[in-house]
Parts: C-alpha cells; sequence; structure tokens
C-alpha cells in the first residue's frame, strides 16, 4: 500500500509550505501555453530516444573504437558535461527530456498480463537501495572500462530501457524514477542546487483546491458521463486556460506543490502545470542555496537521502582520482601489499573505502561541530544538519569533473556522427580535427574555478546553519565543518591539477 506523503488535514493547512516567491519562468511569453500542451515533453523525449537508438545501433555494430563511435562519445562524454550545465543554470532538464518515459505505451500492453501491481516493499521505500546501484554503477564504470567500450556502452542503454519497462509493468508508475535509477537519483540530489523549483503561484488557491489534480491528476470533458472514473472529475467549464478534454495525470512520484521543498524526486514532467486546473503552478526562479538552508531532507527520517548526497559527493573524488597517475601508483601499492592482483578486489576496497570513509569523515566534523554548538555528541543529528555542505561541495567538484571532459571533446560529435554515417555507405569525410571546444591551457583554470565557488557556497551554508542554529555558539560550532570544506576543496584541486586520462576522447591520455 502507497502511504501518503502527507497527513490528511481538513483545511489543508498542513500541506501549505513556504516556497520562494521569485520570478515565474511560466510568465515568459507561450511558455505556459506550451507546457500545458499534452505533447509538450515528447518534443524533448523524442530527439533523446533517437540519440539513444543510434547508441545501441552503434555500440553494437559500429567500430569498437571508443572516440569513434556515438555510445561511448554521446554517453560518456556530451550526456555527463550537459547534465552538469542543465542542472546548475536550469534545473532537472534530462529527467524532464527522459526517453526511458516513451517505453509507458508499451507499459500499458504488458499490463493486460499483470493486471494487478505489486505493492513496492516498504523497507525499500527509500533512497538506501538507490545509494548502493549506485556505488554498483560507477564500480562498474570503472572495472569495465565503460567509456572504452561501445558494445557495454550499448548494452547499458538497453539494460536501461529494459529495466524500466520491467519496474513499470509490475509496479505503480515513477517507481523506477523514484527508487531504482541511478541516473535519475544524481539528478535529484544534485537539482538541489538548481535555480528553479516548481512552486504554488498562490497557496490560497491550494488550499481551497478539494481534489488536488497536482497529485492525483484530473479527467475534464464537457459532461461527466465522458469520464472514463480513473481521477477526480473537473468539469472544463471550471478550468482557467483549458487544455483540452481528457485524462491529465498528476505527479507519480507523490509530489504535492504547495508543499514541496525540495527538488528531490521531482522529474520536471509538469503533469502537475498540465493537470492543475487553475493555473496555478510556477516554475520559481530561486537562490542556489534556498533548498539547502532549510534542510527539507532532514525532515520525516530522511537519512538515506542524506547518506545518498554525501556519498556521492565522495564517489566524485574517486571516479575523478580514478583518471590521475597518483591513482594507479596507489592501486599498484595496495596490489603488493594484498599480494593480489584481482582488479575487482583492488576497486571493491577503493570504493568502499573512499565511500564509507567519506561518510564518517563528514558525520565526524559535523558531530565535532554540534558537540561545539553545544548540542552534544548526536552524529545522526549532527549529520542531517550539516550534510548539505558536504552536497554543495559535491556538486561543485562533479561539475567540474564533468565539463573537464565535455570541453575537451564538445566538438568531436560532429566528426563522430559523420563517422556514423559514412561508416553505413554515405559519401562523407569526417573531419577528426574537431574535438576540444577550449585550449587546454584553460581548462584547469575553469575546472578550478567552478570548485572553488561551490565551495565558497559551502562555506556560506556552514555560516549560516551555524549562527542559525547555534545563535553565539555558531561562532565555534562553525570552525570544524570550515575546516573540511577547505580539506575537501584542497584534495579536490589535486586532483584537478593532475594531468587526467582524457578518456573518451581522439586525444589520448594527458600524462
Amino acid at each position: 500500500m502507497q502511504l501518503p506523503l502527507f497527513e490528511p488535514d481538513p483545511d489543508n493547512s498542513a500541506q501549505i509550505q513556504p516556497q520562494p516567491r521569485g520570478f515565474d519562468l511560466l510568465r515568459l511569453p507561450g511558455l505556459r501555453r506550451f507546457i500545458r500542451w499534452r505533447y509538450a515533453r515528447a518534443v524533448f523525449q523524442i530527439p533523446l530516444l533517437v540519440l539513444a537508438v543510434i547508441v545501441i545501433v552503434d555500440g553494437f555494430t559500429g567500430r569498437q573504437v571508443a572516440p569513434r563511435n556515438v555510445a561511448t562519445t554521446a554517453v560518456w562524454l556530451h550526456y555527463r558535461g550537459l547534465v552538469v550545465i542543465a542542472l546548475a543554470l536550469v534545473g532537472n532538464a534530462f529527467c524532464a527530456a527522459c526517453p526511458l518515459m516513451l517505453t509507458r505505451g508499451l507499459t500499458r500492453r504488458l499490463e493486460r498480463l499483470f493486471p494487478a501491481k505489486i505493492a513496492w516493499p516498504r523497507g525499500l521505500k527509500n533512497k538506501f537501495l538507490v545509494a548502493g546501484l549506485m556505488v554498483l554503477y560507477f564500480f562498474s564504470y570503472e572495472y569495465f572500462d565503460l567509456w572504452a567500450s561501445p558494445w557495454l556502452t550499448a548494452w547499458l542503454a538497453v539494460g536501461y530501457f529494459g529495466a524500466a519497462l520491467a519496474i513499470d509493468t509490475l509496479f505503480r508508475a515513477g517507481t523506477f524514477c523514484k527508487y531504482v535509477c541511478p541516473l535519475g537519483n544524481f539528478n535529484f540530489v544534485f537539482a538541489s542546487a538548481s535555480p528553479t523549483m516548481i512552486t504554488a503561484v498562490e497557496h490560497d488557491v491550494c488550499r481551497s483546491c478539494e481534489h488536488k489534480p497536482c497529485l492525483h491528476g484530473r479527467e475534464s470533458a464537457s459532461e461527466p458521463a465522458k469520464a472514463g472514473g480513473g481521477a477526480a472529475f473537473i468539469p472544463l467549464s471550471e478550468i482557467a486556460n483549458a487544455n483540452g478534454e481528457g485524462a491529465f495525470p498528476g505527479c507519480e512520484t507523490d509530489l504535492l506543490v504547495p508543499a514541496m521543498q525540495s527538488n528531490m524526486d521531482c522529474t520536471s514532467c509538469f503533469n502537475c502545470v498540465r493537470a492543475c486546473p487553475y493555473d496555478n503552478v510556477a516554475i520559481t526562479v530561486r537562490s542556489p542555496t534556498w533548498e539547502w538552508l532549510r534542510e527539507p531532507w532532514s525532515k520525516r527520517g530522511r537519512l538515506a537521502l542524506m547518506t545518498l548526497g554525501v556519498a556521492l559527493t565522495f564517489l566524485g573524488l574517486m571516479n575523478a582520482a580514478a583518471m590521475i597517475s597518483p591513482f594507479f601508483r596507489f592501486a599498484s601499492w595496495l596490489s603488493g601489499l594484498l599480494r593480489s592482483e584481482n582488479e575487482a578486489l583492488i576497486l571493491s576496497l577503493l570504493f568502499t573505502s573512499v565511500t564509507v570513509g567519506g561518510l564518517l569523515v563528514a558525520t565526524a566534523a559535523a558531530t565535532v561541530a554540534d558537540a561545539l554548538g553545544g548540542e552534544g555528541w548526536r552524529p545522526r543529528a549532527a549529520f542531517l544538519r550539516w550534510g548539505y555542505v558536504s552536497v554543495a561541495l559535491g556538486f561543485g567538484f562533479w561539475g567540474a569533473h564533468y565539463i573537464f571532459h565535455f570541453l575537451t571533446g564538445a566538438l568531436s560529435i560532429v566528426p563522430v556522427f559523420e563517422h556514423f554515417f559514412s561508416y553505413r555507405g554515405l559519401a562523407i569525410d569526417p573531419n577528426w580535427r574537431l574535438a576540444q571546444l577550449i585550449p587546454s591551457r584553460w581548462l584547469f583554470t575553469i575546472t578550478a574555478s567552478i570548485t572553488s565557488l561551490y565551495a565558497l557556497l559551502a562555506v556560506f551554508l556552514t555560516i549560516r546553519i551555524a549562527i542559525r542554529d547555534f545563535g553565539r555558539r555558531g561562532v565555534l560550532a562553525m570552525w570544524p565543518m570550515l575546516l573540511f570544506v577547505i580539506a575537501f576543496a584542497t584534495v579536490g584541486l589535486l586532483i584537478l591539477g593532475q594531468p587526467m586520462e582524457m578518456r573518451g576522447t581522439i586525444l589520448g591520455p594527458s600524462f
């Protein structure tokens, strides 16, 4: 049984939460009308579906040379770089355009074979499972050298489509996105840094709304007899700016618009915009630190969310460190110490050490900070309070790392696609001179600036949290976390300053 996200409240007052009051992007000319169009999402999904098909075709049948194959180049160079750029500048755009959701048509046909939906296990209604899958995903990336294998990358894409299809067939819609998808949850975590968020325009309208169509969906027609009964019927005469007859689904991840305090679990599908009969949903511009300072993850026992966020931060260090010379020397030393050349064993130890060690270091710094602030030695409460500082650092480092690779090979997508068609008989001569977007000498300056910017945001968060929660004692409480920020930023800059293996580019290793 699906548990309600919010407790029933007769006057809806408990479901209303303070939200940012910035500019509503839907006030831009034509944007609200476009998003209310039921096929608006498909406009972005279909191009990515075509790209996914090309990735699979070239991965299986093209030349198995990573820098010349669409599978490895588009997935490991361009997709990842564009994801972090979109998260920093716009929001969770890639979940909005996710082509996996186009499998829903086939899902509805398969549901005839499985008419009764299976309840997702209550013990898995958290982020611990997807945190484990995230570690497995990054471990597999290193162990199987996915960036160098178009064939395996194509299989990964097929596996993603298959998993989405199977889980959405057996379980209620939204289960895959919320509890299983590593890429989606990476986006959810770091959408906390995004400058936009879904909010209500007028909370008084939400208080008087009886059916909550943004959450449960609605059906609209000229008369009730034409409705199918799958959601609340709201006649066309009551709808502002009506967007036609039919069924309009609500949020598949159980988010109620006026109660949203976070981008966590929001796929930016904009079902809420289309379902709201009162045009009362906004895409609000906010400060990148707005969410971190309000601690939405620490409410309702969200330890799993913070664990996922902090673990991702340290997985970012591991993912980047695995491309520099000191990592290979350390791995060789560890191999000699263990008297084993088993790569799976060595990588498992390294991933476990970095992830668990990072969580322990972050918790220790937070616990000392709380103790200095007068809260005593309560590791769980401290971890939930200060974990957002780690998330800010993590987004900065992931962004710097992925943008490094994107800038080293952004233009290579042109000859790679030319090669895709020439390999299949078209008279096209790929221009392999196209690769880097900017000179190599600028790369460290750019990536170091990104890391430093988010380290400064982490410092700002630390000071604000300390003063907010500890008053005058906050001057003492902030220092363990400030030292943690400085240490993390220093390690990140040292990694970025090393000659890095330029995976997936025609340039090859830079050391």
